[in-house]
């Protein structure tokens, strides 16, 4: 018997920011929220609060994440959850607030081995758009396991037809971009995410909120805020 779970421990006080007010919201997948498990506790769904394009698993325990206190814990390379609808994304913002059991070539999103967004290790976060030049961030980077920390991704249309610009934040400290693309590749290559999970170790996510267009100073430090509170 699946259980849907209704509560969210975490409810917002009226007037409180949360994910909703950002103008560009495309899907927002919620601590404690929209997850619906079986007798095992094994993640069947994650509903988006936003939009409709639910995460799913196949059906099988063996590749399903599992239920932690509200997270949706991903701990085998089997572990994975796919969106209801591909994403193709030109401009965008995609955050996580997450921890990992160690960092090792953990998936954070991917639609094939040539197109990730990936925690390498801890010191390197790395991003491959469309079988493009890969973009890699070293400088600044060194995370801690079993640490909760906000990463975020987002990318800019500059007007130019060639090199429009890529961020990463960790913790909204702007990163460096390295690595033979060096954080810029044009919006017409797009980028195409169809699951989520599958760590090399175990990787335990919070909050999903993923943008259609890059966020404003403002709205990156209450994102920021807001997920810090989780």
């Amino acid at each position: 018997m699946k259980l849907g779970l209704g509560l969210n421990i975490n409810n917002a006080v009226s007037g409180e920011w949360t994910p909703a007010k950002l103008s560009s919201l495309l899907h927002w997948y919620k601590f404690n929220t929209g997850i619906t498990r079986d007798g095992e506790d094994d993640v069947t769904a994650w509903n988006d609060q936003k939009g409709s394009n639910n995460l799913t698993a196949d059906g099988t325990g063996a590749a399903s994440p599992t239920y932690d206190n509200g997270a949706v814990l991903f701990n085998s390379p089997a572990d994975i959850l796919t969106f209801g609808t591909t994403l193709d994304l030109g401009t965008f913002a995609i955050y996580v607030r997450m921890e990992a059991s160690e960092f090792d070539g953990d998936f954070l999103f991917e639609e094939t081995s040539n197109e990730f967004i990936k925690i390498h290790d801890a010191n390197t976060i790395r991003m491959k758009i469309a079988g493009g030049t890969r973009h890699d961030v070293t400088s600044g980077v060194s995370l801690s396991a079993d640490t909760k920390f906000n990463i975020g991704f987002e990318r800019e249309d500059t007007g130019s037809t060639t090199a429009d610009q890529i961020f990463v934040f960790l913790n909204n400290v702007s990163k460096t971009i390295g690595g033979s693309g060096g954080g810029t590749q044009a919006i017409t290559d797009l980028l195409e995410i169809q699951t989520i999970g599958q760590p090399t170790t175990s990787c335990k996510y919070y909050e999903v909120i993923i943008c259609n267009n890059v966020l404003s100073s403002s709205d990156r430090t209450s994102l920021n805020t807001y997920l810090n509170k989780i």
